[in-house]
């Protein structure tokens, strides 16, 4: 198995200190939060092959507010974010990235936009956003497809999206855009919340799974929480995975976003990155 961070766990860490953890502790690469404009690709190309590390995915930063939400009922704000799009598929491409990890509708939005003040209202505004982000994600992948990247759409829990959150819906997504270029990305985060039997849901996701985000079910690092990842690794061998495991853990604060900044979890950085890692391969070996 392979193993990466996501560096957005890092916050504004130079990207430099960012490779020195992840080299030294034994990590094959790293994904790249998806920031194009903070990044000079041959910086990030000149760093992957000093400390012999590899840019594996780009995180699409679908977060609340609405400029990169490409379920907005809004052209000119779906249009904004099939922008935002494109710059991430380049950037995965100047990096030599395989994926774009896509949100479709914004983290932090729970709920489809205008009158949903009736079930009946809420339903049909849903499948409106529901149906503009097909679009919007099939003709992302129009594009990510000539440049020979991959859109692997991450499904996220109801309690901070609305539109997928989980693995059926994920499948149903992916079916309707109709892209080769378009897989699918889970997150053992998500998951704890949102799926019955998380290994059941690797079964079921098969050769369309082509990325993961690993945390434990309280989003810290691995074992600290209650998730069975020994079932998840046997899973992703059952199905042959051949994707990478991308960790995320964040700190024990409400606002993982502002925790990721805070200089009293700095610490935490080498302690997750450390006990996560080694943990995962102590499961690899049980379960190979």
């Amino acid at each position: 198995m392979k193993y990466s961070i996501s560096n957005w766990i890092y916050a504004t860490e130079p990207l430099r200190t960012s490779f020195e953890r992840l080299r030294r502790l034994g990590y094959h690469g790293i994904e790249l939060k998806g920031e194009p404009e903070e990044y000079d690709p041959r910086e990030v190309k000149g760093l992957c092959e000093e400390f012999d590390l590899q840019v594996f995915s780009v995180l699409g930063w679908s977060i609340w507010p609405l400029k990169r939400d490409l379920a907005h009922p809004d052209p000119q704000f779906r249009q904004k974010a099939l922008d935002y799009a494109t710059q991430c598929v380049d950037l995965a491409s100047a990096v030599g990235a395989a994926l774009v990890v896509v949100i479709p509708a914004s983290a932090g939005r729970t709920s489809p936009l205008g009158d949903v003040s009736t079930a009946e209202k809420w339903t049909a505004a849903a499948e409106r956003e529901w149906n503009h982000a097909v679009q919007s994600v099939r003709t992302a992948a129009a594009y990510a497809e000539g440049q020979g990247i991959l859109l692997a759409v991450e499904p996220i829990n109801r309690y901070e999206c609305f539109l997928i959150n989980n693995v059926d819906q994920g499948l149903r997504f992916i079916s309707e855009v109709g892209s080769n270029a378009v897989k699918l990305h889970l997150d053992t985060f998500h998951m704890n919340i949102e799926e019955t039997d998380l290994a059941e849901a690797i079964r079921q996701a098969g050769d369309l799974l082509v990325n993961m985000h690993v945390s434990d079910s309280n989003r810290q690092a691995v074992g600290c929480g209650h998730t069975d990842f020994e079932a998840i690794l046997g899973a992703l061998e059952e199905i042959d995975y051949q994707g990478v495991l991308t960790l995320e853990p964040t700190p024990p604060h409400p606002n993982a976003l502002m925790a990721a900044d805070m200089e009293c979890y700095f610490p935490l950085r080498d302690v997750y990155a450390e006990e996560s890692i080694a943990l995962l391969r102590s499961y690899e070996e049980a379960t190979g």
